[in-house]
């Protein structure tokens, strides 16, 4: 087990964040996946099945647990198979990049014989035919992450599969991460929210030439108009608008809310959304100094996501 993945390791179990600066480049100089290697993975993961939607949420608190529940009332749509509520699979692209690495370096002879990334497709492919085996016949299988590590290699491990990005208000998603684990450190938080939307700004331009398989949008959006959220992602991925039961939308509840707590602690369970409840804005009651510091590390990022037009807030 190499630094990095022991690493990882240790900020789940004490739920804390740091910042793997490798995960966060939008380099993929050198990337070579071969042909042979795109078919073998089209076929692993079943050429019959319909692409995966993937939401990748910049980091923790950035809204995917309400974007996932409200597409997920989409009748054509199966959520979290086998009730695996995250797969943290992209953020190991490096684990898999040196470990193909080091094959090639035990047996220099295959090296000329094999994409130097072809392990990445191959390794994607399996995981979502794994997942997909445990979905109905006919749906279409929906997943989620808050996190965008190597973000930019999404088109290297998962080719046939549809992203969804999420992009939320810095100040509201540090607010809230602060508020669920305050052991982390202020600035870290406004550090990682800082990486992770300069990630999914960068790879947005990308999705330029993807129209049919990736979808970026603010979380803020999809609060305040959740049916025209939901309409724009059939359009873009295929999905058929009319069957959505957009009468239960208000009857969505409450998953993991920084601001409603059981015993003292942020409750995962299901519960009735209260009245008057907002997600945005909470950011407002922050000290003088708390906005220097998120001005300073993210300021410029908040105002190229556009989220503020200067610095005077």
């Amino acid at each position: 087990m190499n630094y990095n993945s022991l690493k990882r390791i240790i900020n789940r179990m004490f739920g804390t964040f740091s910042i793997d600066s490798r995960g966060y480049s939008t380099s993929i100089e050198g990337a070579h996946i071969s042909e042979h290697a795109l078919e073998t993975a089209k076929i692993i993961r079943g050429v019959e099945r319909s692409p995966a939607i993937i939401i990748h949420g910049a980091m923790p608190r950035s809204g995917t647990v309400y974007t996932g529940e409200l597409l997920r009332l989409h009748p054509e749509l199966y959520a979290y198979p086998n009730d695996i509520w995250e797969v943290p699979f992209l953020e190991l692209t490096g684990d898999l990049i040196d470990f193909q690495n080091h094959f090639f370096h035990a047996y220099r002879q295959n090296k000329s014989k094999i994409g130097n990334h072809d392990f990445l497709p191959l390794f994607g492919s399996s995981l979502i035919s794994y997942l997909y085996s445990y979905v109905p016949t006919g749906r279409r299988m929906l997943l989620k992450i808050p996190d965008v590590q190597y973000l930019n290699f999404f088109n290297l491990v998962f080719p046939y599969e549809n992203i969804l990005l999420l992009l939320r208000d810095g100040r509201d998603a540090v607010s809230s991460t602060i508020r669920t684990w305050p052991e982390n450190s202020f600035s870290n938080v406004c550090r990682l929210w800082d990486y992770s939307a300069r990630m999914i700004l960068n790879y947005k331009l990308e999705c330029t030439g993807m129209a049919n398989r990736c979808f970026t949008t603010k979380y803020e959006d999809v609060v305040r108009a959740p049916e025209t959220f939901v309409k724009d992602i059939c359009k873009c991925y295929g999905l058929n608008n009319e069957v959505y039961p957009y009468d239960k939308i208000n009857e969505i509840s409450i998953r993991g809310s920084s601001a409603i707590k059981s015993d003292g602690r942020v409750t995962w369970k299901a519960v009735e959304k209260p009245k008057n409840f907002s997600s945005v804005g909470r950011w407002q009651d922050w000290s003088v100094r708390q906005k220097k510091i998120f001005k300073k590390l993210a300021g410029q990022t908040l105002i190229d996501a556009g989220y503020s037009n200067n610095h005077d807030w």
